[in-house]
């Protein structure tokens, strides 16, 4: 798997891809405890996903995705960072 200073182009910068943050420790207790969910609960995001491998993210972090939309504004959507077994 590509490291991210081995990535030649940087798809965060692209303007179709939305962008991507891991959320630390804090920040998905309280996505869990807001929703009432179990991380296992929430859609899942590949560890190979390029923008995953970007943002150098791990199996089991959580990743949240910010779109912006001319109809909706700004919409927030969260993953789970799963293995591709």
């Amino acid at each position: 798997m590509p490291k991210k200073d081995e990535i030649k182009v940087n798809i965060l910068e692209h303007e179709m891809v939305p962008k991507h943050k891991i959320l630390n420790e804090e920040e998905k207790k309280e996505l869990l405890e807001k929703y009432k969910i179990k991380i296992k609960d929430l859609p899942r995001i590949s560890i190979k996903d390029p923008a995953i491998m970007a943002i150098e993210g791990k199996i089991k972090d959580v990743i949240e995705i910010t779109r912006e939309s001319s109809t909706a504004g700004e919409t927030r959507y969260y993953r789970v960072v799963v293995s591709n077994k």
